[in-house]
This record gives C-alpha cells, sequence and structure tokens, in this order.
C-alpha cells in the first residue's frame, strides 16, 4: 500500500508548485515522508529507496 501511496504523492508534487517549493532541491527522506504524511500518503524511507533505484535503472535503458 504504502507504494502506491508514493506514487499518489508523486503525481501529486507534479502537479502542485507548492508542494515543489516545500521540497526544494535537496531531497531528505525524513522530510519528504512527513510531508508525504501531510497529503494523505504514507510510504516509508525504503519505498523512497526502491522508486529511486527502478529511476536510474530506467535512465540507463533510455540512454542505451
Amino acid at each position: 500500500m504504502s507504494k502506491g501511496n508514493l506514487e499518489q504523492f508523486m503525481n501529486q508534487v507534479g502537479e502542485d508548485e507548492e508542494l515543489q517549493t516545500k521540497i526544494g532541491e535537496e531531497i531528505d527522506a525524513e522530510p519528504l515522508i512527513a510531508l508525504g504524511a501531510e497529503c494523505g500518503c504514507e510510504f516509508t524511507a525504503a519505498d523512497l529507496q526502491e522508486s529511486a533505484e527502478l529511476s536510474e535503472e530506467k535512465l540507463d535503458d533510455a540512454s542505451g
């Protein structure tokens, strides 16, 4: 369930400039997890790590 919440939160961030500003350029897991919870999307640091690893794999695949 928390992976789905992470995806929902990332979609919210993509659509909400205020959330993007709150996150800023430097992403630290704990404040990001807390901000997600404020938005009704609970997820864990492990979910963030797994998502980041998957994103890196997609970038590697796209770049050849």
